[in-house]
């Protein structure tokens, strides 16, 4: 039974309402504004204090209830419930101040409703006060004669005029005003509550609406006034101040229209104070949060594209390096999470970060989770070279095929965002596979389903020295090892296929994960030539594809995909792009494609007989280095932003190997082909 704290009764729309405030910690509240099934009692005339007391505000579990009380078809418009999270803010409506002015009679219009226009107009001249210099008459205008329809009202004194916010007005509070002769004229007025909120029926795209609630006194529309705003002082995670840095220059320049006219007034709306940094070079964000001081912001928002995430992100990490004392070129040492959360309004060409952390590249849906101080943990990965540190990793780390295109749209950068597609065309026609050697650590979680790490302690000599290829690689090696669903190697290239999202049960797995950290990590080596070598820390998802790479993999569980791409045919290839491009969930089918989920990497290429090395590039900026180790560290960064919050009729994981395929000779079974190389 749910706890009420409040509860009165208001008109929405000409429809008579309760409105209950009230807590419920048996449900989760973190969900959209659906209709509950909660039970209250039918009693009309419940008893609720006049003030709510602050010790039983439970913010996570406190929602706001509408029930319709006349016999009338329920409003759709009209949610049922509102969760406390979600309330932006909420307003009374107060009349301004006297002006005096001979000449002029202040007319305040409202619409029709549903009304015809073509009706004799009616006028009624009431009386209401007797006081000199104060209103004498009004005069009230309608197109027919039923209640509710004023278009215009008429507002006349001696020596004075009243201003009113625009409003739509009610025969029922004016007649209620006249029936007692003390009231002031406006009163009628101050019975007006805005409240506005955060529509999210649609987990992707979040929408901004409002309800407008007429109660019937001024001082009952102020105690609920009160007591909604004393709700929201207890919301903490809300940020109060943020610093953002704009790119002006970012998606084609439109990001500073973005963020003025789109996101900046709903900052303003929710009470939210924001400073604001127009960037004027490389690096100038990440420079400033180095070295400036943030400790009066609750976050930190970037608006613009990757680039400019990956600025607030670098700064961010690299200053709690530094104050935590932390040698960030050990590769082996832990980062540690910073104390401040990292907003991004999506305004650059891909946005891959905000598509894989909430599902869409809307700036109105990014600003409003960051308004009611959403939380998502990622993993972020660290870049080393033979040298040190090089750089940290969001989204994507590739070498080759995709490393050579940044490299090559670098010296077009006249064309705009068309040298990327000339790029890579330039470079499918060149179709170079590059020689590379890889060492692969696993993922904790995907030992056990490998292989019994108990099995192969009894099995292995207690003399012998860790090796760097563990047993689980001899497993696959192994020729004589059955060709089936029981092999490991189909297990370890095929592992579990799951979107995360919201409260994924992977992400939230540290219990397993702590009690497997002391074991002896399963490691493998492998040797080949590739044409593409990519380790994805998100999905990847743009405008260009609709699952991203690699739609599987998780943003919190401290490991990230390495998909290899085998030397093939150029039509092979081919079809990997085009996979890529539509449906990425079934990549793993292709015969020259290998998907592994790793927590760390060496790639070290081989050259040999004067071939010229490949390209590296990280979420799209080049990088240098003989070989590189991309290791993850679990949940290292905090984000504005909910997760991806996908029903399951939104996802239909049975249409995975249904999808259409316009390469049908290329369509091979990974089984089969192996079978073939084993015989």
């Amino acid at each position: 039974m749910p706890s009420i704290l409040y509860s009165t009764t208001c008109y929405i729309k000409d429809d008579f309402y309760r409105l209950r405030i009230y807590v419920d910690d048996t449900n989760d509240c973190f969900g959209s504004d659906s209709k509950e099934d909660n039970q209250f009692e039918n009693d009309s005339f419940e008893f609720a204090p006049t003030n709510i007391p602050i010790d039983y505000v439970k913010p996570s579990f406190t929602r706001l209830n509408f029930q319709l009380l006349n016999e009338k078809k329920t409003n759709n418009n009209i949610p049922e419930t509102i969760t406390l999270n979600h309330l932006l803010n909420v307003q009374q409506t107060t009349p301004l101040s006297r002006k005096s002015n001979k000449n002029l009679t202040q007319r305040v219009q409202t619409a029709s409703l549903e009304r015809s226009t073509d009706r004799n107009t009616n006028s009624i001249n009431t009386p209401i006060l007797e006081q000199p210099g104060d209103i004498t008459q009004i005069t009230l205008n309608s197109n027919n004669s039923e209640p509710g329809d004023i278009t215009q009202i008429t507002l006349n004194s001696n020596n004075s005029e009243v201003l009113f916010t625009q409003r739509q007005f009610s025969f029922r509070s004016f007649f209620s005003s006249l029936s007692n002769s003390n009231c002031e004229f406006t009163s009628l007025f101050k019975t007006l509550v805005k409240i506005k909120y955060v529509d999210a029926s649609n987990s992707i795209q979040w929408k901004i609406k409002s309800l407008e609630l007429e109660l019937d006194a001024e001082d009952v529309a102020y105690e609920l006034y009160s007591n909604l705003n004393l709700c929201l002082s207890k919301l903490k995670q809300r940020p109060h101040r943020l610093l953002a840095f704009v790119n002006p220059l970012s998606g084609k320049g439109r990001a500073q229209s973005v963020y003025l006219k789109r996101v900046l007034p709903i900052f303003q709306e929710a009470n939210i104070t924001v400073d604001t940094i127009y960037t004027e070079r490389a690096n100038h964000a990440q420079d400033y949060v180095i070295n400036e001081i943030i400790d009066d912001y609750d976050g930190l928002i970037c608006v613009g594209g990757d680039g400019m995430f990956a600025e607030l992100c670098h700064g961010l990490l690299l200053r709690t390096a530094r104050d935590e004392k932390i040698n960030i070129d050990n590769p082996q040492v832990d980062i540690i999470r910073p104390n401040r959360r990292i907003g991004i309004i999506p305004a650059g060409s891909t946005d891959a970060v905000v598509f894989g952390t909430t599902g869409s590249n809307d700036p109105i849906t990014s600003a409003l989770q960051i308004i009611v101080g959403e939380s998502l943990l990622i993993d972020i990965t660290t870049v080393h070279n033979e040298n040190g540190f090089v750089r940290f990793m969001a989204t994507m780390l590739a070498y080759g095929f995709f490393g050579d295109i940044i490299h090559q749209s670098d010296n077009w950068r006249c064309l705009g965002p068309l040298r990327y597609d000339l790029a890579g065309f330039c470079q499918f026609l060149r179709h170079t596979s590059y020689h590379s050697e890889l060492t692969i650590t696993l993922s904790t979680t995907d030992q056990l389903e490998i292989c019994d790490p108990q099995e192969m302690k009894s099995t292995k000599n207690e003399n012998e020295p860790p090796s760097i290829v563990s047993d689980c690689q001899q497993l696959i090696n192994n020729n004589n090892s059955k060709l089936s669903e029981m092999n490991p190697m189909n297990k370890l290239m095929t592992p579990n296929l799951a979107f995360c999202r919201r409260n994924c049960d992977r992400c939230a797995e540290q219990n397993k994960i702590d009690t497997l950290k002391n074991n002896v990590p399963l490691q493998l080596k492998l040797d080949g030539r590739y044409t593409t070598i990519n380790c994805l820390n998100m999905p990847c998802r743009c405008a260009k594809s609709k699952y991203g790479m690699s739609p599987f993999v998780h943003l919190g569980d401290g490991t990230f995909d390495l998909i290899l791409v085998k030397r093939s045919w150029r039509t092979s290839f081919l079809r990997f792009l085009w996979q890529v491009a539509n449906d990425g969930r079934s990549i793993e089918d292709l015969p020259n494609v290998e998907k592994y989920r790793v927590r760390e990497v060496l790639i070290r290429p081989i050259v040999k007989d004067g071939k010229q090395a490949g390209n590296w590039a990280c979420d799209g900026e080049l990088i240098n280095g003989n070989e590189i180790r991309i290791r993850a560290h679990r949940q290292a960064l905090n984000l504005f932003a909910s997760g991806i919050q996908l029903k399951e009729k939104q996802i239909n994981l049975n249409t995975r190997n249904e999808t259409k395929n316009c390469f049908h000779c290329l369509r091979f079974k990974k089984g089969k082909i192996a079978q073939e190389s084993n015989s």
